[in-house]
């Protein structure tokens, strides 16, 4: 087993995880989760037009895409790995580090959304969009500008009386080869995470969020006539929220028991509590370079720790 520290939680892991903080003070089997191989049964029936599979109970989930494995998450706690012959361990991250991940912290309460954050001081932003939108690359670019990242893809959120605050998850985002390149770094070093698309792995050698950061503002990007930021109301912003909410890849099982009701009520109070912004983007991966620069103006009203 190896040590690792991700999304305020200590982590032992069976499988290497190079992507994540190694992590120091704790010993085996005094960890939060637990990730280890294992057989998973029963693996899900019905598969999507992806080739992945899913079920889920109230203290269980099971995520199967075909030809990686079968990843079983318990009782926001352990992970098991079933994996699929000869399948590399890249893959096995990526799912792990992703969908299973997110699954687990699900589990554990946390309003998980499909996002890129960023932070300066105590204020962090996150971007909400489309795979392939540019939220990494927006992330990317704000982070060479001296924010920090705070996590990349999956971004888990936490409520609180005192407002919502983002988990830091592990100093990595995804990024394809041009906005590598427009980014002043070269592809060509940098780990390919899937053989089937060309993303590469990005690490944050240096500012990296290490605590949680408040949540103060939401960016939604969508696609426009010409690069904007444009103001949304409470109402909006739910439905926005709602719509990059983690969980719809896993269909409507991860909603049973109640959760459903409890969901609606956290991306409502996440709307309450936090300014959002549509970003408008238009052009190719060149434009969202003008799209950070807009967002870093328009974040010039929030001072860190103004709270």
């Amino acid at each position: 087993m190896r040590g690792y520290c991700a999304y305020g939680l200590r982590i032992e892991s069976e499988l290497s995880l190079p992507e994540m903080i190694p992590g120091v003070g704790f010993t085996v089997g005094s960890a939060d989760i637990s990730i280890r191989l294992g057989k998973v049964r029963p693996v899900p029936t019905r598969f999507d037009a992806s080739g992945t599979g899913f079920w889920a109970t109230a203290a269980e989930a099971c995520h199967f895409p075909q030809k990686v494995g079968a990843f079983l998450v318990r009782h926001g706690r352990e992970i098991v790995i079933d994996p699929a012959p000869g399948v590399e361990e890249r893959l096995l991250r990526l799912s792990l580090l992703g969908p299973a991940l997110a699954l687990l912290l699900h589990q554990r309460g946390f309003l998980i959304v499909h996002a890129s954050v960023v932070a300066q001081g105590d204020c962090a932003v996150a971007f909400l969009g489309k795979n392939g939108w540019g939220k990494s690359t927006i992330a990317a670019a704000l982070h060479l500008k001296g924010y920090d990242l705070v996590t990349d893809d999956v971004a888990a959120i936490q409520l609180g009386a005192d407002g919502p605050r983002v988990l830091p998850s592990f100093p990595q985002a995804k990024l394809w080869p041009e906005a590598a390149r427009l980014l002043g770094g070269s592809p060509d070093t940098l780990p390919i995470l899937h053989p089937d698309f060309d993303k590469r792995g990005w690490r944050a050698e240096r500012g990296f969020a290490l605590a949680p950061r408040r949540l103060d503002r939401i960016y939604g990007l969508a696609p426009g006539p010409a690069p904007a930021v444009e103001g949304l109301e409470p109402r909006e912003a739910c439905f926005e929220i709602l719509g990059h909410w983690y969980g719809h890849r896993f269909g409507g099982e991860l909603l049973q028991n109640g959760s459903a009701t409890r969901h609606l009520q956290q991306c409502a109070a996440l709307a309450s509590q936090v300014s959002m912004r549509r970003l408008v983007r238009s052009g190719g991966s060149a434009a969202l370079l003008h799209l950070a620069d807009l967002v870093d103006n328009d974040l010039r009203g929030l001072r860190p720790n103004s709270r």
